[in-house]
């Protein structure tokens, strides 16, 4: 399970913390999240290592964020690693 915390959220934008990220180069950053498959709803990932957020915009009558941002959490893993924790909302 990825360890993330929301940082901001708006309807339509949320920003996660991720502390994974910040351990992570740029090369593989950019390889885990080509990878990630995109919901319909989703309009971009943006992933910030150096502060170790990620902020996605979405469009919240499509998608409910908060449930896709676990399922990716427990699921199918947001960076394809398994790791200890959860959402700390």
């Amino acid at each position: 399970m990825i360890d993330y915390s929301i940082v901001h959220h708006v309807p339509g934008r949320i920003r996660i913390g991720v502390p994974l990220i910040k351990e992570l180069s740029i090369s593989d950053l950019l390889k885990r999240f080509s990878a990630i498959e995109i919901p319909e709803g989703v309009k971009g990932i943006r992933p910030n290592p150096i502060t170790g957020t990620v902020v996605i915009s979405y469009d919240p009558g499509m998608i409910n964020i908060l449930k896709y941002l676990a399922d990716m959490a427990t699921g199918k893993d947001l960076l394809g690693a398994d790791q200890e924790g959860g959402c700390d909302e």
